[in-house]
């Protein structure tokens, strides 16, 4: 009889894996229910039931199988990495590794595993030791393509743009129908400005793999490509919706709270960015400084690694919700049972982000904050923004109503920050511009006009920093032959490597006199550090939010003078500042100041006008439900 449990066992099992091999997950788990039903300790079952819940997305299901398989054989290494894998997808990264080591210490030429421990390793921005990890798989499996992609992952992370390269191209050699490769290739072609080659590469991934995180590395890298009209990009954004929002809309519940216009409001934050990044920056301020007898906040993290900004956010938050791993649906529904009044989804578009969420509707408004440009969703009720990113007579296009603020841009001051010190072209003899923004927004139109900028200026200089980006000798000299076509020696550029701290990259800013802010998508936190290190920014405002930023945050500190709208006008305003160093010397000494005086720096002030707009977006809600 027991023989005979065990043979249906078997026989289930096989029916299973052919299911699963074929993408039916729902029918391989009831072909492993059914072996189970009669052997339930077959630890293959337990182990397959395990990993096709991960496949499904369901981590918190895989777990008691993977578990029970493992106590039963401790040495099944299968069931020990795919434990280490249901880790990894819900942010347990340190507990992946140690569970990894231990199945590499039964199989060491385990070839998964050692891509898991990579993957470990790159979450915790340990990009070197991933590398290793991803060297020692290829040397088992030399044609192993996602190896070969991940490791060029990791080496683009650490600025070897050079060494990645080859990487991704032996990937899809290897596969090329991988639409991660293809995404992979096309976000190296965009850090090294080539928007047109990443533009096919993220249009081919997603032609691929109709994924909403591919869609929206696709509209990212629009973004930077001033050649995109705004009804383009518009319509990219509501294709994003019609493929990966509209289904959810036929789950949509009605609302469960009380349409009370005055109570204490619950807002719901949902961010994969509560740790050290710009955007929470942005908003930490908002929490910690909100009136708590009016207004809860519940945080939805969605966090591969946590650090002392994620504590701050706990800290300041009445409720938090770890959701990595989640399903869209899912987090919806536990935001539902939450009675959230107000959901705001912080850069929906941008990497790892849940803009999915809303597509649900889990909450009556629903907001938009620090988004690339319009969110693209009919359920999306508002677009926080100012009064210069969107003129009343802005023409650029959204789902959304617009609800201004006196002030978009919320940043703390540098604890650490160094003195601005005085103006370095006094001591050099000769004017340094300066940028430290993201390549990919250094397109060869953005360096064409930097040429007539230094040429305009003659013995100027410029110098460029971002990342480790620069240790690329392909990039650099791109560079060089944009600013060699238009009659500048390159021996005029300067560019810096390393990946350094925050206070080291300020220090590098003491060596610049003048920044320059790239279009159509200008600087954030880049030009805040510049204005806070005595550098003055001058930027060119173009149609759409993206493009005003640096109007924006001029316009706090009354440097509206350094906002112009053309080439020429950028040239002169440029030139100007070069050609009056006294006046540049005045400037740079009271820009601090300046800076720490205004709405930029006010948090008490930036929470109040905050919660104004919830407020009204609230009793708007109340009186047209």
């Amino acid at each position: 009889m027991v023989e005979d449990r065990r043979a249906v066992a078997v026989a289930r099992l096989a029916e299973g894996m052919a299911a699963h091999g074929q993408g039916r997950l729902g029918e391989a788990l009831g072909f492993y229910h059914q072996a189970l039903l009669a052997d339930p300790a077959n630890a293959d079952a337990l182990n397959l039931t395990g990993l096709a819940h991960l496949h499904g997305g369901a981590f918190g299901r895989a777990t008691p199988f993977l578990i029970r398989a493992i106590v039963l054989d401790p040495a099944f290494a299968e069931a020990l990495n795919h434990f280490a894998l249901g880790l990894l997808r819900t942010g347990q990264q340190l507990s992946a590794l140690r569970v990894l080591l231990r199945a590499l210490a039964v199989r060491k030429d385990f070839v998964e595993a050692h891509i898991n421990c990579g993957g470990a390793l790159f979450d915790l921005a340990e990009w070197r030791q991933a590398v290793g990890c991803y060297d020692r798989a290829l040397a088992l499996k030399p044609d192993h393509a996602d190896a070969h992609a991940n490791r060029a992952n990791a080496l683009q992370l650490q600025g070897e743009l050079d060494q990645a390269r080859p990487g991704y191209a032996r990937a899809l050699a290897l596969k090329p129908d991988h639409p991660e490769g293809h995404s992979n290739l096309a976000s190296l072609n965009q850090a090294e400005g080539d928007l047109a080659s990443a533009i096919r590469g993220f249009r081919r991934a997603l032609a691929l793999k109709p994924a909403p995180w591919l869609h929206s590395n696709l509209l990212f890298c629009l973004s930077y490509d001033g050649g995109v009209s705004g009804d383009a990009f518009f319509a990219e954004f509501r294709r994003w919706e019609a493929m990966h929002a509209s289904a959810a809309y036929r789950s949509i519940q009605p609302p469960v709270v009380v349409p009370d216009p005055e109570r204490r409001l619950r807002i719901g934050w949902i961010s994969a960015d509560f740790r050290e990044h710009p955007v929470a920056r942005n908003v930490i301020g908002i929490l910690e400084r909100r009136d708590r007898a009016r207004f809860e906040a519940v945080c939805y993290a969605s966090l591969r690694t946590s650090d002392a900004v994620t504590d701050r956010f706990r800290a300041a938050a009445d409720g938090w919700r770890d959701v990595l791993g989640w399903q869209d649906g899912d987090i919806a529904r536990q935001m539902r049972e939450d009675r959230i009044d107000v959901l705001i989804v912080l850069a929906g578009h941008t990497g790892h982000n849940r803009l999915g969420v809303a597509a649900y509707r889990p909450a009556p408004v629903q907001v938009s904050f620090h988004d690339l440009a319009t969110s693209g969703l009919s359920v999306m009720d508002a677009w926080i923004t100012d009064g210069v990113l969107h003129p009343e007579a802005t023409g650029e296009r959204f789902t959304e109503r617009l609800a201004r603020l006196p002030c978009f841009y919320l940043h703390e001051p540098p604890p650490d920050a160094p003195e601005p010190g005085a103006l370095p072209a006094l001591a050099s003899g000769h004017v340094t511009f300066g940028s430290c923004n993201n390549t990919s927004k250094h397109t060869p139109q953005v360096f064409a006009l930097w040429a007539e900028v230094l040429k305009a200026v003659p013995g100027s200089r410029l110098l460029l920093k971002y990342l480790n980006r620069y240790t690329s000798t392909r990039l650099r000299r791109r560079i060089e032959a944009t600013f060699a076509s238009h009659g500048v020696d390159p021996g005029r550029l300067e560019f810096l490597t390393g990946d350094v701290g925050r206070r080291e990259q300020l220090e590098i800013l003491r060596r610049v006199d003048i920044a320059l802010d790239p279009f159509p998508f200008n600087g954030s936190t880049t030009s805040f550090e510049a204005l806070w290190m005595g550098v003055p920014v001058v930027t060119m405002a173009g149609e759409r939010f993206l493009g005003r930023v640096g109007a924006s945050v001029l316009h706090q500190i009354g440097l509206d003078e350094l906002v112009v709208t053309d080439a020429e006008g950028y040239v002169a305003r440029a030139a100007g500042l070069a050609a009056d160093l006294p006046r540049l010397a005045l400037l740079r000494a009271g820009l601090r100041a300046r800076v720490a005086a205004s709405r930029l720096c006010d948090a008490s002030a930036y929470a109040q006008s905050f919660e104004a707009v919830l407020r009204d977006l609230w009793r708007s809600w109340c009186r047209g439900r």
